[in-house]
């Protein structure tokens, strides 16, 4: 017998059905408006059983995906320039990457903790804006408010459209008209999706936040 004869022969076994980086990736193929388990598994080919073993629920999954694609390259360097200019910048990515995921804002919201880049970046901010003098409440307040209005307008997106471009409609359409001054606002500077019309927000609370640094 040779040797070849004599050894046994070595068993493969079952190759996986699947694994955490193809759901990860069928989750972010379908987005986070249409995220199901479901849907995941129907994508995949996979029986639930087969979902749960890699993630013990959707809300799971859902927090992978948010770290997925909430990550430091979304979000701009903050040890150059004013800290006027590194708030909005802050804001405007903020802003744009719940556009590039539309039912992100939300989903961020429902989960316990913020993904650990957009963390990273709100420290960075609040170090800069400490670093310009400003109390350590004025700097987590403009901070935080930069990021909610990034996300403010997603928050309020919906299948008849996002919050501000409805609001902009309402106005304009109502019953009692506004002034006509107000109306030509809305009608003029609220764009849709309404990325200018939150920068111009965060421009108003720089404004304050000079005012206040200047005191």
């Amino acid at each position: 017998m040779t040797e070849t004869e004599s050894r046994p022969a070595r068993r493969t076994g079952r190759p996986p059905l699947t694994d955490r980086a193809t759901l990860l990736a069928a989750a972010r193929e379908l987005g986070f408006s249409d995220l199901t388990v479901g849907a995941v598994t129907a994508r995949v080919g996979v029986k639930y059983s087969t979902f749960y073993r890699h993630f013990p629920s959707l809300e799971a999954l859902v927090a992978a995906l948010v770290d997925d694609v909430v990550t430091d390259d979304v979000f701009p360097a903050t040890d150059e320039g004013r800290w006027q200019e590194q708030m909005l910048a802050f804001a405007a990515a903020t802003f744009d990457v719940m556009a590039e995921h539309p039912g992100l804002a939300p989903a961020m919201v429902r989960l316990p903790e913020s993904p650990d880049a957009m963390m990273s970046a709100f420290r960075r901010l609040t170090d800069r804006l400490l670093e310009a003098g400003f109390t350590a409440e004025d700097a987590a307040l403009g901070a935080s408010t930069a990021i909610h209005m990034g996300m403010q307008p997603w928050l309020t997106a919906n299948s008849s459209g996002i919050g501000d471009a409805r609001r902009r409609d309402q106005v304009l359409e109502s019953a009692e008209p506004f002034d006509a001054q107000i109306r030509s606002v809305f009608r003029d500077r609220i764009d849709d999706p309404p990325r200018s019309w939150t920068l111009s927000r965060v421009e108003l609370v720089v404004a304050g936040l000079e005012t206040r640094l200047a005191s």
